[in-house]
């Protein structure tokens, strides 16, 4: 029964992807604690271990240890389809049609250590390091230009030839390290109040974008005329800092509230173009490759949740968390809300089951708002944790032609399907 669940659920899975725009606003590489992730990315009162020195630094008083060291693999697949309209005789749709399919791979690692202690005339304190990848902007295309010869013309042994290829190749990522401590107050005993405050150092990185055309017959007319281009963008350090409040309400009630800075992320020279009618960000205009340097923005995220715990004996939790997202206008994204529903069922033989929805409006002023359902377990063997959780990820949206053929006009956008499948394994050894 609980597999025929876990299928149902992720059959159902939706969550906005949008992978062609990575190279403008990033992407979420899942850096939460599997747990966390699992239970609707319910980050602030959910994170296990290290993770909490950038989501919560407050509940590293919390934890049922004196300390630990963990270790996560993160693994996001994406799946991207491009189809074009396809028209009868008098000019009506009938479908879209696929011409590009593309597949490619982001691989993160987090890991971290964390310990607490009491301290006399203090209270409980506790500290922690943690590295994890802050955003990535990877994306890749890969088109199949075919020709319209058939065999009559006798130059292919076969109708609709391979042409040439069009390819777009960006790769690079953010990593980010995270020190930060918190402490119990003795203010409110009975109620538990721990405050806490970290330090993130954005490492400096590098950024390769890739466009080139390879033509097979220099016959056609179908092939984009854009010029090969390679170039290598170095993204200068930067920092931000986080705070949280955790609070007990009653026994069985917890509130956490937390604020993160916004982060720059800006080389001296950049630029980039969005497109007058779609409003979406556009790598190419004319005959050019528009997008140079980098002009990349880390919001600020203003965070409060509420957990709800049974007390037969912890058997089942369940969470809310709101998180508003504000970019200040920068690149002409939105702010945005996200809603987020998390719960954890404790089986009969300790064997939990998480899942989650999640609802977000959107960033990006053409996009629509979007749905996503969490899922993930877990197991303890003494002192190791295991936590698993995953998740699959579809949008769609309309979208020029992404490599302009100078003798094509389109009157019709694309459209872009998008699905990501995301999973993580954390491993916890605690003290």
């Amino acid at each position: 029964m609980h597999y025929r669940l876990l299928i149902i659920v992720i059959s159902l899975t939706f969550l906005s992807g949008q992978s062609l725009f990575n190279r403008f606003v990033g992407t979420d590489p899942f850096i939460g604690s599997a747990r966390a992730t699992a239970m609707g990315n319910t980050h602030l009162l959910n994170s296990t271990g290290s993770t909490n020195i950038r989501f919560n630094p407050s509940n590293l008083v919390r934890m049922n240890s004196r300390g630990g060291i963990n270790l996560q693999i993160n693994r996001s697949s994406v799946f991207e389809r491009w189809s074009m309209p396809m028209k009868d005789f008098f000019g009506d749709f009938l479908t879209s049609g696929d011409y590009v399919t593309n597949e490619f791979s982001y691989y993160g690692i987090n890991s971290g250590v964390f310990a607490s202690l009491m301290l006399p005339m203090v209270g409980k304190v506790g500290a922690g390091f943690h590295y994890a990848p802050l955003t990535h902007f990877t994306y890749q295309y890969s088109e199949e230009v075919r020709g319209e010869y058939d065999t009559e013309d006798g130059e292919y042994a076969s109708k609709d030839p391979f042409v040439g290829y069009q390819n777009l190749s960006i790769d690079g990522n953010s990593m980010v390290i995270s020190l930060g401590g918190g402490i119990q107050l003795n203010m409110l005993q009975e109620n538990n109040l721990s405050i806490g405050m970290a330090l993130n150092i954005v490492q400096s990185t590098k950024v390769t974008d890739e466009v080139s055309v390879d033509t097979l017959y220099s016959d056609v007319t179908n092939l984009s005329t854009l010029p090969d281009m390679n170039s290598t963008t170095k993204i200068p350090t930067t920092n931000f800092i986080n705070c949280s409040s955790t609070l007990n309400l009653t026994s069985h009630v917890e509130l956490g509230v937390s604020w993160e800075q916004e982060a720059k992320t800006t080389t001296t020279q950049y630029s980039w173009s969005i497109d007058s009618t779609s409003g979406l960000f556009q790598y190419f205009e004319d005959s050019s490759y528009v997008t140079r340097g980098m002009n990349y923005v880390k919001p600020a995220i203003f965070s409060m949740a509420l957990s709800y715990i049974s007390n037969l004996e912890n058997i089942i939790s369940i969470d809310f968390e709101l998180d508003r997202v504000s970019y200040n206008n920068h690149l002409n994204l939105k702010d945005y809300n996200q809603y987020k529903f998390g719960f954890e069922y404790l089986t009969q033989h300790g064997t939990p089951i998480r899942g989650g929805l999640v609802y977000r409006t959107a960033s990006i002023r053409s996009m629509k708002p979007v749905s996503m359902f969490t899922f993930g377990s877990g197991k303890s063997i003494g002192k190791l944790v295991i936590d698993a959780a995953g998740t699959y990820c579809l949008q769609a949206f309309s979208y020029p032609d992404l490599f302009p053929v100078e003798s094509e006009v389109r009157t019709d956008y694309d459209l872009v399907r998008d699905s990501q499948f995301h999973l993580q394994l954390a491993l916890t050894y605690r003290f």
